[in-house]
């Protein structure tokens, strides 16, 4: 069964063919989130933020995934680096240009 993870950049977990599309709608992210995901935001601020944005309780879930062939993920896809060790609350990101995309390994 194919899983859906929410994770904060477009990152590649493994070798193989992959799709980013976006930017996506925050009414196509809640959609896309409605029947379950798995949270991989390890950072309290950008969780609170996406949650509030969606309006869905995203936990905070600091784990390493490796997205399988037909796995997707929503991306919170921040378009400014962020100051060299730094995690921002959910009041900071607001601040910050954002995109949402959608990560699928195809193969």
């Amino acid at each position: 069964m194919a899983l859906i993870y929410v994770i904060n950049s477009p990152v590649l977990t493994g070798y193989g063919l992959w799709r980013f599309e976006g930017p996506l709608a925050e009414s196509a992210a809640r959609e896309l989130l409605a029947g379950g995901f798995v949270s991989a935001l390890g950072h309290a601020g950008a969780a609170r933020f996406l949650s509030a944005r969606l309006g869905l309780g995203i936990p905070v879930n600091r784990v390493r995934v490796e997205l399988q062939p037909g796995d997707r993920a929503l991306v919170l896809r921040l378009l400014e680096r962020l100051p060299e060790n730094r995690a921002l609350s959910a009041a900071e990101m607001e601040e910050l240009p954002f995109e949402l995309g959608l990560l699928t390994r195809l193969e």
